[in-house]
């Protein structure tokens, strides 16, 4: 925590507290949509694994047949209007890409279009409570699932998740990186503790709260064909990602067996300069590295941005993904214990309809 930004930490803790206080007291008001909904959402600033959880129960309701509408931010795109794309789009003709969807919303819609039950809509807009009030009206869905919801408390919840990390570091904004005091735990319904790729004991001070305990298994290294590397362990790599854990991502690619000979970190949805890629494969020439490895999350803000879909020639973008043995590691949000807890809420939802 940066002790020289405690004050301003202090000032942002006070308007937390009113502004919390007035949605208790009902003089802010909620929202009520006529699907069920379920926020999905955490107490930091990034990093624990909010999207791969919105995958996952969007997943097991697709599978029950449901039409499930997933809304999101998409965080740092370019543009303001509402985004809509059911799951299962191909992207031939390059109408998606970053700048408009954001790359989380693409690494969704990606990792779900293999699901051929149900139906699903992700809607993206900077306003959540405008963009899940438009579906409802517009799609009817049967259930509206919010990324990142848990301090949009202008829109009603049915089922309000949050996914705490058991290690992540104190302070509120801006001296750290916590959005509320951990004390606000206390509103959510179910607590998600995401151990992401290690074995941390429960904080017992999360009490009197269902607890589902979840880690991310790995699932593979792949390039922009979708094929893997026969053989990595011992192989020498040069690493680089932005995303708001970095950490997790070292200690997967160690996991891995990969020897990492540099490691590179960027600030969370980084968009990439030309600079940053030049900087990138000059560190892994100089390194004599095999490979290149970099998270999901940043391949799909590499491959899908405007600078690579609608170049007219070569460019260093180009040239990192398709000229060099560039990879990412794929992950998957598992549950280690407690999913009957969280799956017999999702089904009380919709038999309440």
């Amino acid at each position: 925590m940066n002790i020289l930004l405690f004050p301003l930490s202090l000032l942002y803790r006070i308007g937390v507290f009113f502004r919390n206080a007035l949605y208790n007291a009902g003089i802010f008001k909620t929202k009520v949509l006529d699907p069920k909904v379920i926020s999905v959402g955490n107490l930091s600033a990034g990093g624990t694994g909010k999207t791969p959880f919105v995958e996952l129960i969007t997943e097991y309701l697709l599978k029950k047949n449901k039409f499930v509408v997933v809304v999101s931010k998409g965080y740092k795109r370019e543009y303001d209007d509402i985004k809509v794309v059911e799951v299962g789009f191909t992207n031939t003709l390059h109408e998606l890409n970053t700048e408009n969807m954001g790359d989380e919303s693409l690494m969704m819609l990606e990792n779900l279009s293999h699901i051929e039950t149900g139906r699903g809509l992700l809607v993206v807009g900077d306003d959540k409570t405008k963009a899940a009030k438009f579906a409802a009206s517009k799609f009817k869905p049967e259930i509206i699932i919010v990324d990142d919801g848990f301090q949009h408390r202008k829109l009603f919840r049915d089922l309000d998740i949050l996914i705490i990390n058991p290690d992540s570091p104190g302070g509120l904004i801006p001296a750290g990186k916590l959005r509320e005091p951990r004390g606000n735990y206390k509103r959510a319904d179910i607590l998600v503790i995401n151990n992401k790729f290690d074995k941390i004991p429960v904080n017992e001070n999360y009490k009197n709260k269902p607890k589902i305990i979840c880690s991310y298994a790995y699932e593979g290294l792949f390039n922009f064909e979708n094929k893997s590397p026969e053989n990595v362990i011992g192989e020498h790599a040069t690493v680089f990602c932005g995303i708001g854990e970095p950490g997790s991502f070292k200690t997967l690619v160690n996991e891995i067996g990969l020897q990492i000979d540099e490691f590179i970190t960027f600030p969370d949805h980084h968009n990439f300069t030309n600079d940053d890629i030049l900087k990138i494969l000059g560190i892994f020439k100089t390194k004599g590295s095999k490979y290149l490895l970099t998270t999901q999350k940043d391949f799909v803000r590499l491959r899908s941005s405007e600078l690579v879909l609608n170049a007219k020639s070569e460019n260093s973008y180009k040239n990192i993904l398709y000229n060099y043995p560039l990879y990412y590691a794929k992950i998957k949000m598992q549950i280690d214990q407690n999913s009957e807890l969280l799956f017999k809420d999702i089904d009380n939802l919709l038999s309440s309809e």
